[in-house]
């Protein structure tokens, strides 16, 4: 915990990132930006009017201290057939005008600007949804998302397409909105046309960089023509797209260049896109990875420029003082808390509910179309505190489990006013997410136990550790309300020598309770599994800073980092044909492919037989094959530990049993129903 010294040290720190800054004509009073998102809190089939908690969700962020917001998606036509439930916002009509000014004066009053974030989807845009083939700047690629080809916009819907967007910026200012930004960003179709590995034409939209910028020349022209020089107009670009045969950081400051020439206000630079294969937004990459591409086109533009890919305070404020960028933008940090600015301003940094960059409730559901919330701050929580449920009857209750649910559970039932006491058998809260933050890239899980240690003593919770509950404490206690929340174990499959010395749970490995041998077998290739296997393949491997300092001083050749993927040999045996199939789609692609860069060797669709001194039998393709193990580690599911809950049946007034004490599931899901349930008694 931060003394008092040390928080107004770090107050004083942050100068750069909340003093004013200009885009234009326009006055922003920090430098703090909502990047765009896309929520699907709102779809345009709920009628013109936007929902109640919608425009609260947006005030609330408004309300927390951003500077500046800019709003997505926003389209411009209506590409949505009358089956989806998807499509956030809608400017193809003046008819959205007035209902989109409401949203306007709601955020305006807590003096943050406000835009409109406009994209075409171009050859992401799916046809189950839009009912017609994507069109793009050419068609002789196929999407990698989509899996669909587009066909080659022609000339005519080039000059629609300018007319359109032109005509919704026009609205947007008229509708009360600060400035618009437009995304040739993503791989959408802006940048589809500025792009060499999607834009074969022949035409003058096509071939040297020249004309690849045309259509994104005459966008920007045709808007300034409609709502004027003085009016705003963001343009967000990729600093490198980081796919093979697309544009780099070179093509990226010529494009940089070419937008402040045509009159873009401001320049909004994030890596890649929705086609790269690097990962962008996981606990993998290290803080400010990217930076770089904004510091390379800031040193060669007057405009100011905004980056993204940032989720900590004290460095966007070394961002910005370095005069790397003018502005930062945060995505994923206002869905975890939208008053981060404002407690960051006040130097109440342990009250920042913090982004443990886990993906589970934001990119997760953005890539199955469903409403954007986060594991921290969950729908539940966003859409009820919207809706300030008061407390009706001030109850004592008892939250057995310190885990993600039970922590979650206890912090909204104290918002609200209850008596609570919280029960954890271990000598220190946080359940699952202290194994969950030991594999690679989830270190940032420790936030959110040293976030619930601060919070829920301020909130008056009384937390008993070290304290296994009974039938016979609770009957001493009298609670009005019990919620069990003790989790889950590890299910030990009935396979012959699975009581051997060297078989050991994924659990035991991840705490550091297990010895394991230099050649392990891991029995189940769900998340946990695949997370200890890349824990495993890791440990004894080079460190990547030693292996970068001896690369410097030539101690290592050009292989040098062969040598931070030589750790334990692992071997992943998973009876379905793939692994992963429980995790989120957003890290699932990555883990594999981390596995595969580590040297796991997965193999699918094998049964297992027995563990033997030699290691593991396992039938696979209808032969028995054996893999050789000093260690062979239990990952093959959870059982619900529910032992209390059944004892403490018809022996309260109420019970409640949540998160993997009623099912395992993944932590969101826990997390979800916990705060469900919070609000509601």
């Amino acid at each position: 915990m931060l003394s008092g010294e040390q928080i107004l040290s770090k107050k004083r720190e942050l100068k750069r990132i909340f003093s004013e800054g200009d885009i234009g004509k326009m006055k922003s009073k920090n430098r703090i930006v909502v990047a765009p998102m896309g929520l699907f809190y709102q779809n345009c089939l709920d009628g013109l009017e936007l929902k109640p908690h919608v425009i609260e969700f947006y005030e609330s962020v408004a309300r927390g201290g951003a500077g500046m917001m800019i709003v997505s998606a926003s389209f411009y036509f209506p590409m949505m057939n009358e089956a989806s439930i998807t499509q956030p916002f809608a400017m193809w009509d003046d008819k959205y005008i007035g209902p989109m000014s409401k949203l306007v004066k709601a955020v305006r009053k807590h003096g943050t600007c406000i835009g409109l974030h406009y994209t075409h989807m171009g050859s992401f845009a799916h046809s189950m949804i839009t009912g017609e083939q994507p069109i793009s700047a050419s068609g002789n690629f196929k999407n990698p998302m989509t899996h669909e080809t587009p066909r080659e916009i022609t000339k005519d819907e080039i000059k629609e397409v300018i007319a359109n967007l032109s005509d919704a910026a026009k609205r947007a200012k008229e509708a009360g909105f600060d400035f618009v930004e437009y995304n040739a960003y993503s791989g959408y179709l802006i940048r589809e046309f500025l792009s060499s590995a999607t834009n074969s034409r022949t035409d003058e939209y096509g071939g040297p960089m020249e004309n690849r910028l045309r259509f994104f020349k005459e966008i920007i022209y045709a808007t300034k023509e409609k709502v004027g020089d003085d009016y705003p107009v963001i343009a967000k670009i990729s600093g490198d797209e980081f796919v093979p045969g697309g544009n780099t950081w070179k093509d990226a400051i010529e494009i940089a260049k070419a937008a402040e020439s045509w009159g873009v206000d401001a320049l909004h630079v994030s890596p890649g896109g929705h086609d790269t294969s690097i990962p962008l937004t996981l606990g993998y990459v290290p803080q400010g990875a990217f930076t770089y591409l904004v510091r390379l086109v800031k040193d060669e533009v007057q405009t100011p420029v905004i980056t993204a890919h940032i989720d900590d305070l004290f460095f966007a404020e070394k961002v910005v003082s370095l005069g790397h960028a003018d502005f930062i933008a945060f995505g994923r940090k206002f869905l975890v808390d939208p008053e981060f600015p404002l407690k960051g301003k006040e130097g109440r940094f342990e009250d920042i509910r913090p982004c443990i960059r886990c993906n589970q409730g934001c990119y997760d559901k953005v890539m199955s179309w469903q409403n954007v919330g986060c594991l921290m701050n969950p729908p539940a929580r966003i859409e009820m505190e919207c809706e300030d449920i008061p407390v009706i009857k001030k109850k004592k209750i008892m939250v057995i489990g310190g885990g993600p649910g039970g922590l979650s559970c206890a912090e909204v039932l104290a918002q609200r006013g209850h008596q609570v006491s919280l029960y954890e058998k271990e000598d220190t809260l946080g359940g699952q997410f202290n194994p969950c933050s030991i594999p690679p890239g989830k270190a940032e899980f420790t936030l959110a136990v040293e976030y619930f240690k601060n919070r829920l003593p301020k909130l008056g919770v009384n937390i008993s550790l070290n304290s296994e509950v009974s039938l016979a404490v609770v009957e001493r206690e009298k609670p009005d309300v019990v919620i069990v929340a003790t989790g889950a174990r590890f299910a030990i499959p009935s396979i012959p020598g699975v009581e051997r010395e060297n078989v050991v749970t994924a659990i035991d490995v991840l705490e550091g309770k297990a010895d394991v041998g230099k050649r392990v077998v891991v029995i189940g290739g769900g998340g946990i599994g695949c997370d200890t296997a890349l824990f495993l393949a890791k440990e004894g491997a080079m460190d990547a800073e030693n292996a970068l300092f001896l690369k410097e001083w030539g101690g290592l050749g050009e292989d040098f980092l062969d040598f931070t993927h030589k750790g334990k040999q692992v071997t992943i045996l998973e009876m379905l044909r793939s692994i992963g199939k429980d995790m989120g789609v957003s890290r699932r692609s990555l883990t594999r492919r981390l596995l595969r860069m580590n040297n796991v060797q997965v193999i699918p669709e094998a049964e297992v037989i027995a563990v033997t001194d030699r290691g593991v039998e396992f039938n696979k393709d209808g032969e028995k094959q054996e893999i050789e193990a000093d260690t062979v580690v239990i990952a093959s599911g959870m059982d619900p530990e529910n032992r209390l809950y059944n004892e403490l049946q018809g022996k309260v007034p109420e019970l409640h049993i949540i998160g993997d004490a009623q099912k395992p599931r993944k932590a969101l899901d826990a997390i979800q129903e916990a705060v469900a349930l919070a609000f509601k008694i």
